[in-house]
């Protein structure tokens, strides 16, 4: 399995981002911790009010990687009404404020799009680049609403239609996280705690192999964002809208299905009928962006590919770090249980088909 999900995140302390947000952003007076599962994140804040996020990169981050994320950015800055976060480029101005001991070098000329930063506790560089910290209150106070799961749908589309025209080549790597590859599940099936749910996974894998996995390539593909969870969102006041989306990180080129299934599925876990929540996501989907029959018929194919992720590979990584765990699990019984729900008529579907 890749690295980046085995390599434990860097070790920065609070010292380390105050350093860096003072030598790179002038003007910045405070800092303070952000939760992150790979990566180390600080809230930026500046004398003129403005907030940055300050990423200090996990060292298994590919340089493609970190290059595709900068210029997402860069294409979507301006062009979307629910805003991305803007890529920040440091001034190398101030860089005089940190020894040559502490900042290699990277891209030339008076600006960069990002650092590398030794630690004050020492180690090898770490990547550090910073975005814009957008406004906007916790995806995770969405309100249970039709309306709300509707503009989930209408901000996925949203962002698949800008989306269009932005390739890179990180996005065609083979990633853990891609719902399409839930097939690379099988040998860390071991990791899931029941018997019962570890069986249950192995016959989903089998079925999707046989009857989705030939139909995958004939949709329609484009870069997608891969993880429109309530972590990755803010809302208006109102928990009914989206404001904002963050983290590119997971970004693939997929079937677009994939955005609605996995954006879907976290939504689902909210209600007693997730299948409603699934056709609201759907609707608000095709207020922007028409959808083909046979995409509409592999979504829930899809829709359970993420639930398995989120059961196996949770599962996985909160073994391997412990201290994490709870952060890491924060999302793992109510995939288990909305799976668990939906897989017995899935799998009648799917044998009478």
């Amino acid at each position: 399995m890749g690295t980046l999900f085995t390599t434990s995140p860097p070790l920065i302390l609070l010292a380390d981002a105050e350093r860096v947000a003072r030598a790179c952003f002038p003007g910045s007076v405070a800092c303070a911790p952000l939760t992150g599962e790979r990566d180390v994140n600080f809230r930026v804040t500046r004398v003129d009010g403005s907030v940055l996020t300050l990423k200090f990169i996990n060292s298994a981050e590919q340089l493609a990687e970190t290059e595709m994320q900068v210029a997402v950015l860069k294409h979507l800055q301006g062009a979307m009404s629910v805003q991305a976060s803007h890529h920040q480029t440091v001034d190398t101005a101030g860089l005089a404020a940190l020894s040559d001991a502490q900042v290699g070098q990277t891209d030339t000329g008076s600006t960069r799009d990002w650092i590398q930063y030794i630690p004050l506790s020492g180690g090898e560089p770490i990547r550090v680049r910073a975005y814009g910290y957008l406004q906007g209150a916790p995806g995770t106070g969405l309100k249970a609403d039709p309306r709300a799961w509707t503009a989930v749908g209408r901000a996925a589309a949203a962002l698949n239609r800008e989306l269009l025209q932005f390739d890179h080549p990180a996005a065609h790597r083979k990633f853990l996280w891609d719902a399409c590859q839930v097939l690379d599940l099988q040998p860390l099936l071991g990791a899931v705690e029941s018997d019962t749910e570890r069986q249950m996974i192995a016959e989903f894998l089998t079925l999707f192999e046989r009857q989705v996995v030939p139909v995958l390539d004939s949709l329609p593909k484009q870069v997608i964002h891969n993880d429109l969870s309530p972590s990755n969102i803010l809302i208006d006041s109102d928990g009914l809208d989206l404001v904002g989306i963050l983290d590119f990180g997971d970004m693939v080129y997929a079937p677009r299905i994939a955005e609605v299934a996995i954006a879907a599925s976290y939504l689902m876990t909210y209600s007693s009928d997730p299948l409603t929540v699934l056709a609201c996501v759907l609707d608000g989907y095709t207020e922007v962006l028409p959808l083909t029959s046979i995409e509409r018929l592999h979504v829930l194919d899809l829709v359970l590919a993420r639930l398995a992720q989120r059961m196996v590979i949770t599962s996985w990584r909160a073994a391997r770090f412990p201290d994490n765990r709870a952060y890491i699990l924060r999302s793992h019984a109510t995939a288990t249980a909305l799976f668990n729900h939906l897989y017995a008529d899935w799998k009648t579907a799917q044998i009478s088909r």
